[in-house]
């Protein structure tokens, strides 16, 4: 049983921090479609603006 047990813990240790990056990406709050995709054309726009 020692053997699932670690790998119990290793899983949720990597689920609260997967958590934690999630929260620093996207905030608290609901993810909502038209939030992702401004973010996205933001990165985009920059991206573009660096090029030129």
């Amino acid at each position: 049983m020692s053997i699932w047990n670690r790998i119990k813990k290793a899983m949720n240790r990597y689920l609260e921090h997967l958590a934690e990056e999630n929260k620093k990406t996207f905030g608290e709050g609901k993810l909502d479609c038209c939030q992702l995709n401004s973010g996205r054309k933001q990165l985009i726009k920059n991206d573009q603006s660096q090029q030129g």
